[in-house]
């Protein structure tokens, strides 16, 4: 990404597909609402772990990925996505979201991101998501966004006698 107190240039916001970006733009509202009720309808008891305030949360969060979305498609750059998919960790690790479930929501905006692109739009658009859930991919290793072996915790915890507080 350019560094203006650095000297360097801002991206050019017409080097990309600046026409996608703009159909994302304005079809934000709609694209957000389809991504998140295909994820509900598509992700099996994902409407059971989170309440409605936190589905309310996840759909305003849909027009910000919508727009770092539109952003990279709009410059050609896909460091705006995959950088702002670094920061999403943090954020929804504090909402106690797992790494899973932002992917799959991810997956559900690659869905919906189609009904307004073209095929060679919708190409651009799935390679920078993908590389986007790629980086999430990552972040799923880390300890509290899984359970965890069974096996390595039954014999670390000497025979699996004891409680679970440490591991």
């Amino acid at each position: 990404m350019p560094h203006p107190t650095l000297g360097h240039p801002p991206h050019d916001i017409t080097a990309g597909l600046p026409d996608a970006a703009a159909r994302l733009r304005s079809g934000s509202k709609r694209i957000a609402q389809i991504a998140l009720q295909s994820t509900v309808r598509d992700e099996d008891g994902f409407s059971d772990r989170y309440n409605e305030d936190a589905l309310r949360l996840f759909l305003r969060d849909y027009e910000r990925h919508i727009e770092q979305l539109s952003r990279s498609l709009a410059t050609g750059e896909e460091s705006y996505l995959v950088s702002y998919a670094e920061w999403l960790v943090p954020v929804y690790r504090r909402r106690r979201v797992p790494s899973h479930d932002v992917i799959v929501m991810l997956g559900a905006l690659k869905r919906a991101a189609g009904t307004v692109l073209s095929p060679e739009e919708r190409k651009v658009s799935d390679l920078y998501l993908h590389h986007a859930m790629e980086r999430l991919k990552h972040h799923q290793r880390l300890p509290g966004d899984h359970k965890g072996n069974s096996v390595i915790r039954f014999f670390w915890k000497g025979a699996g006698i004891g409680d679970d507080k440490w591991i």
